[in-house]
């Protein structure tokens, strides 16, 4: 088992940025607080399965679930929480996405709800004028066009942390959007 030590500390930090998620979720309301720290766990495996030998294939797996909880996230937080029925219509799709492209092998499959995701969360995090979170959907753009790239493990494993706490960090900007002020 031959090991790249940059792919190992890009490890550590998205499981070190999964444990900071969850300790930086306790203020957030219950709708937000319960899908980040979902997709906390789901990025801490993915971290894990790297020693494992198994990040390829947790990657296709893991990866579109994570995004589409932190889309959950990101839209309970900076814009209307999405009913029950519809959250479990995205994380439906996100694990439809990864499964589908763990059985076929076409990585695009994965690749589509985490695209989505992440114009969804720079969406939300632009109703709530909050820049941390713009960023962050923003990186997990990154996180899947990296994904696209099947030796950079390193770069997608930062680049979901940075999604990870960017989603995380108490917003400072308290004003309220014209949205928000419209209803």
């Amino acid at each position: 088992m031959a090991f790249d030590s940059l792919n190992i500390l890009a490890a550590c930090v998205l499981f070190a940025a999964s444990v900071g998620a969850w300790r930086l979720a306790v203020p957030l309301r219950a709708g937000a607080r319960l899908y980040l720290r979902f997709s906390a766990m789901l990025f801490a495996a993915l971290a894990v399965s790297l020693p494992l030998e198994l990040s390829d294939i947790a990657s296709l797996f893991l990866l579109p679930l994570g995004a589409a909880s932190l889309m959950i996230a990101a839209l309970a937080r900076f814009a209307a929480p999405l009913p029950v029925f519809a959250a479990s219509l995205v994380l439906i799709s996100g694990l439809a996405g990864g499964l589908a492209a763990l059985l076929s092998g076409a990585i695009m499959l994965a690749l589509a709800p985490v695209m989505f995701a992440g114009l969804a969360i720079i969406a939300a995090a632009l109703n709530g004028l909050a820049v941390m979170p713009i960023l962050a959907g923003a990186a997990l753009l990154g996180a899947g066009l990296v994904f696209l790239e099947q030796g950079a493990k390193a770069g997608l494993f930062l680049f979901c942390a940075a999604a990870l706490i960017g989603l995380a960090t108490p917003s400072f900007n308290r004003q309220k959007s014209a949205l928000a002020v419209q209803q």
